[in-house]
């Protein structure tokens, strides 16, 4: 792999965060040894092109600087309209985390979030297999659709969480945003019954809060909800937590951000390369921070469809 790196930067990420710190991240990405190629996207539909183009060109390091929902974007530019994934095993990713959720980076990929120490973490760190969910799911309008996931795809409260985060201040980030919407989600909250099954088997079919089906560790602003999931073990850790009564959820809630809730009561998990949830209710979906719909779902494991820098041994 050479030193040079595309660099795909939503600068309107993280109420602006990453137009802010673009400056700092390109000197401390060149004092490292990195040639960048600056690459501002616009929009989604910018951001996928771009990424698509590099792929097929064979681009070597191809960096995204942004939030969950921005390398969640970038990756998606591999998915072909048939539901395969592009080869793009010429091309290894980065990320560098300056958005509103960065889950992926700071919990799964152990990243620090300065330019100068993610410049100096991208120069030790190896191109690693990644693997990559693929998820069937239904638009808010009805209609058939997939999408690809790298950290975490989930349905229930999970959703509703992600809509609040939307429509919230821009300046609110992080933790903090996803800790106001949690707390304003609960108002009025029903758990909807679901139908969980993993490689065939039902494995949960109840009333739950959410169900999330995981590659990465965490989400909702370091809730490790999955504090087992491996993202190169080419399979999906599902975590239900389920019929919780007010006074449980909230001791639930606590643990959650230890990634100590795993064994607790009405608390369930379990693992494998397909996973389907149904309800007989509309239960929104949660997919990297970003909400494109409701379930039912088919969640698929990728083993390896991607490679990333992570951190070497």
């Amino acid at each position: 792999m050479g030193r040079e790196i595309e660099l795909l930067v939503n600068p309107a990420a993280g109420g602006g965060r990453s137009g802010r710190l673009l400056g700092d991240m390109t000197r401390e990405l060149a004092r490292a040894g990195f040639s960048v190629n600056i690459h501002r996207t616009a929009g989604r539909a910018g951001l996928v092109d771009l990424t698509r183009r590099l792929v097929k060109n064979g681009a070597p390091l191809v960096g995204v600087m942004g939030g969950d929902g921005t390398f969640h974007d970038a990756v998606n530019a591999l998915l072909n309209g048939d539901g395969t994934v592009l080869d793009a095993s010429a091309t290894t990713f980065a990320v560098l985390p300056a958005g509103t959720g960065g889950d992926l980076a700071a919990r799964t990929l152990a990243m620090p979030t300065a330019p100068a120490a993610i410049a100096d973490w991208l120069v030790r760190a190896v191109p690693s297999p990644l693997d990559v969910g693929r998820l069937e799911y239904v638009t808010h309008a009805g209609a058939p659709a997939t999408t690809l996931f790298v950290n975490i795809a989930s349905c229930g409260m999970s959703g509703r969480v992600d809509e609040l985060v939307a429509s919230g201040p821009r300046w609110l980030t992080g933790k903090a945003a996803y800790f106001v919407a949690s707390s304003r989600a609960l108002v009025g909250w029903r758990h909807k019954r679901v139908r969980v099954e993993v490689d065939g088997a039902v494995v949960f079919d109840a009333p739950a809060l959410t169900v999330a089906v995981a590659n990465g560790k965490a989400f909702g602003g370091g809730m490790r909800v999955a504090p087992d999931a491996d993202p190169a073990d080419g399979l999906l850790d599902v975590v239900v937590l389920g019929d919780l009564p007010l006074v449980e959820l909230a001791k639930v809630s606590r643990t959650l951000y230890e990634g100590t809730h795993i064994g607790s009561k009405n608390v369930h998990t379990a693992r494998g390369r397909v996973v389907k949830i149904h309800a007989d209710d509309a239960v929104l979906l949660d997919v990297d921070g970003e909400t494109p719909g409701r379930i039912p779902g088919t969640f698929t494991a990728l083993p390896g469809a991607l490679t990333l820098l992570r951190a070497g041994a």
